[in-house]
């Protein structure tokens, strides 16, 4: 027996490391949501990027992520387009659901929690019928990553493979920490976790380390509050070198 336990926590091990491989290349694992992205093609820039909505947002959020992108992403989208709201289906809202305590002290509600990969098909699919180039969706739902079940409660995730992300609300709220509800800070944060997953799209899931740079990642709200809205110098670099390879 002690030689069978041996081995099998060697197969937990080395199955540790795939799903971190995966992760940072890009490839689905969850075994319950595996993508299926049939007309994959390489990326052509500028492109169309959609804005899905999983919740009913205030039609001005759009505008206001829609002018920060354009500003910060200067000609590398033809259009911007409000997808509106798209709602899950019963069964499909259900499925790959955990249960999971709030990270708060002093809390002992448990919250319905989502897999990243549940958004990711149904981008996909909207992402291939509507021709777009890049694809992003704002959900109020609470999410924890496909790729490794243990990251829980994101404030948003990037698929490089497939061109989408998506982005919680939930911890962008002042509510979610038991304080007074604050809708500009809200917008601003939703704001700059949009321009981060969208930057990631485009320039790979290298962080910045510049305090200031809304490519920096943030482990915290604190953090999210503390960087601007817009790239530092060494990535506005990196973009110019992506219009550049693009000739645009």
């Amino acid at each position: 027996m002690p030689k069978f336990r041996k081995y099998e926590q060697k197969i937990r091990k080395y199955k540790e490391k795939l799903k971190k491989l995966v992760t940072r290349i890009g490839i689905s694992y969850s075994e319950e949501f595996e993508l299926v992205d049939d007309e994959l093609k390489k990326l052509i820039l500028p492109c169309h990027l959609g804005i899905l909505f999983y919740a009913d947002f205030d039609a001005k959020l759009f505008r206001q992520i829609e002018s920060y992108l354009n500003q910060i992403f200067d000609s590398y989208f033809f259009e911007i387009i409000n997808l509106g709201q798209y709602n899950f289906s019963k069964e499909l809202l259900s499925k790959g659901v955990k249960k999971e305590y709030k990270e708060m002290k002093g809390i002992n509600d448990k919250l319905s929690i989502h897999p990243t990969n549940k958004f990711y098909q149904s981008l996909i699919d909207i992402r291939t019928k509507d021709r777009l180039g890049m694809i992003i969706a704002l959900t109020d739902l609470p999410i924890y990553s496909s790729s490794d079940d243990n990251i829980l409660f994101l404030f948003g995730e990037t698929h490089l493979k497939h061109r989408c992300s998506v982005v919680s609300t939930l911890k962008l709220k002042e509510q979610f920490y038991d304080r007074q509800k604050d809708n500009e800070l809200f917008e601003q944060r939703v704001i700059k976790e949009i321009i981060h997953e969208i930057g990631h799209i485009l320039m790979g899931f290298t962080h910045c380390e510049e305090n200031s740079c809304v490519m920096r990642f943030s482990k915290n709200i604190d953090e999210i509050d503390k960087k601007s809205y817009y790239l530092c110098e060494i990535c506005k670099i990196k973009l110019y070198k992506i219009r550049k390879d693009f000739n645009f």
